[in-house]
């Protein structure tokens, strides 16, 4: 029989900051920072997966 299995998912948008582990969100309701160390606690000693995107310039392309 198949385990019932919840799942808890977040998402963050904005600019990413190594040093202070921020993620800094602009919208039309003003600045939001998230703290991404304290929210990666929420899963400490579980199973995750991660996913990190992001629209860049790719500098793997070969120019004839």
């Amino acid at each position: 029989m198949a385990k019932n299995k919840d799942t808890k998912t977040v998402n963050r948008t904005g600019s990413f900051e190594m040093e202070t582990m921020t993620i800094t969100h602009e919208d039309k309701n003003g600045i939001q920072v998230f703290d991404l160390k304290s929210l990666l606690k929420e899963f400490d000693g579980g199973n995750v997966s991660i996913t990190i995107g992001s629209d860049f310039d790719p500098s793997h392309i070969v120019e004839d």
